[in-house]
């Protein structure tokens, strides 16, 4: 206090104000051909003629870098990563004028470029230059200051290079469903004669006329043409993306090794199946409508004696494929996706290159054998035992004998076909007949129950948690009814 007058002292307002910045990043990629299954990018261009469909299309791009520097002293100010919807805000001080830069860099993975050595592109490349928009002035909103649009001249490369990151933001999330897979490596734009492959750390990547190609460095690179001499489809698209992370996910996190090919084949095409919902591998990569592969089409059976390893991966795909069809008979179209995802990463935690008779095919490796469906019962087990019955018994089952591949012992699968499963029998639920009959009134009785929030009736669909009532128990209890289980 002031002795003079009395009045209270003020501290001197030191507190620096800041204001927000924000803006979009979008990028033009190869559209989504609505003539297909959805989310299935297809190449934009193929022999040097528009494919299908046109493109590319103006998407927006999440999990981009956006950092903000100082203008004068160049020092950086903030930094954030793009929304789904490819926002971000950044807060910088008010009044302060900065450089704003976007990357195609995740929190796991970036996008490079091609770097010549002695004239030939080196495998791991350089990162990919930022787009910069200069001497922005907070506050700033939304605006073509601070907004970023990769790819609007249409480069091949560059769209190549949109595409990698907005499909590994969709591989991304799906192993990040229910596991965390530590390491990533970075998608590297090359200028090889392959359209795409995994390169394991230590892989020589011979260049004609430069003998001293380097090394790749741990943990390998996913690698892709992006357009050039020899070949003109940009492959950088969801499955094949999703395909080649899958190789990445099983030789360094699995500890798999290259030397099982047709099982890194089939492991890495499942990844890109379940990724995007889709039948297909490669969708339109060798023309219009002449994909790359269809494993229910192809419908391979065990074993495959095909030399080609990408033929005896399909066996493995079509098992997964033909679980994903049995759980939406059970539990809907999304609640079955999200089932089969789960149990496919269960699955993974689990999976070793299958046995089986090697005088079957000598010297070929299969994707999946009965070891395979051991693995897959296993993972799906709740109780230790698998001989009583999985909780998708029948499910399992019945994909891998499509494929040809059959138990080696006897495995009771219950009444319903899905014991220990939350598609219980209900039988009685009126509780007005006698137990293990089940009629209309345990039906009526199930719909009231539904529609006042009973407990008892939300627990069929295990998707949500206990107590939870939502449609897929309802369509849960309705296949349940339609079976005519009875109640043990």
């Amino acid at each position: 206090m002031d002795a003079i007058t009395g009045n209270v002292a003020r501290m001197h307002d030191n507190i620096m104000r800041f204001a927000d910045i924000s803006g979009l990043v979008t990028g033009d990629a190869t559209p989504t051909d609505t003539n297909a299954i959805p989310e299935n990018l297809g190449p934009d261009t193929w022999n040097g003629t528009t494919a299908c469909p046109n493109g590319p299309d103006e998407i927006d791009l999440s999990d981009i870098l956006v950092q903000a520097f100082d203008v004068v002293s160049g020092s950086l100010i903030a930094s954030t990563y793009t929304a789904s919807d490819g926002s971000y805000t950044l807060a910088v001080p008010d009044g302060v004028e900065v450089n704003i830069k976007a990357h195609l860099v995740s929190t796991q993975w970036s996008v490079y470029k091609d770097t010549l050595v002695n004239g030939w592109p080196a495998i791991w490349g350089e990162s990919l230059d930022p787009m910069v928009n200069p001497n922005v002035t907070a506050p700033a909103s939304p605006s073509p200051a601070t907004n970023f649009h990769f790819n609007e001249i249409h480069e091949e490369r560059d769209t190549a290079r949109v595409n990698a990151h907005a499909q590994m933001v969709e591989t991304w999330k799906y192993f990040d469903f229910a596991h965390e897979i530590d390491t990533l490596p970075l998608i590297v734009g090359t200028g090889l004669t392959l359209r795409a492959a995994y390169f394991v750390p230590g892989t020589i990547i011979p260049h004609p006329g430069f003998p001293n190609s380097l090394a790749t460095p741990w943990p390998g690179r996913l690698g892709f043409h992006s357009g050039g001499p020899g070949i003109i489809i940009n492959p950088a698209y969801s499955t094949v993306i999703s395909h080649e992370y899958g190789h990445f996910v099983l030789f360094i996190d699995l500890n798999v090794g290259v030397e099982f090919l047709g099982f890194h084949e089939g492991f890495a095409d499942v990844v890109a199946h379940l990724t995007h919902d889709t039948e297909i591998i490669g969708q339109d990569f060798f023309g219009c409508d002449n994909h790359g592969r269809e494993p229910l089409v192809s419908n391979r059976q065990y074993p495959e004696c095909s030399s080609v390893p990408h033929d005896r991966a399909e066996i493995l795909s079509a098992v997964w494929l033909r679980i994903l069809i049995g759980m939406r008979g059970v539990y809907g179209q999304s609640a079955g996706w999200d089932q089969t995802r789960e149990l496919h990463l269960d699955w993974m935690l689990l999976a070793q290159p299958p046995g089986g008779d090697p005088s079957d095919c000598p010297a070929l490796d299969q994707s999946a054998s009965p070891d395979t469906l051991i693995e897959v019962l296993t993972a799906d087990d709740n109780d230790d035992t698998i001989t009583n019955g999985t909780p998708h018994c029948e499910i399992i089952l019945d994909a891998f004998e499509a494929q040809n591949i059959l138990p080696t012992f006897e495995i009771d699968c219950g009444p319903d076909g899905l014991n220990g499963s939350g598609r219980m029998c209900y039988a009685d639920f009126d509780g007005s007949t006698g137990v293990g009959v089940l009629d209309i009134f345990d039906f009526l009785a199930f719909q009231e129950s539904f529609v006042e929030g009973d407990p008892s009736a939300c627990d069929c669909d295990t998707s949500t948690r206990s107590g939870v009532c939502d449609v897929f128990d309802f369509i849960c209890f309705q296949a349940a009814f339609a079976a005519g289980c009875k109640q043990e």
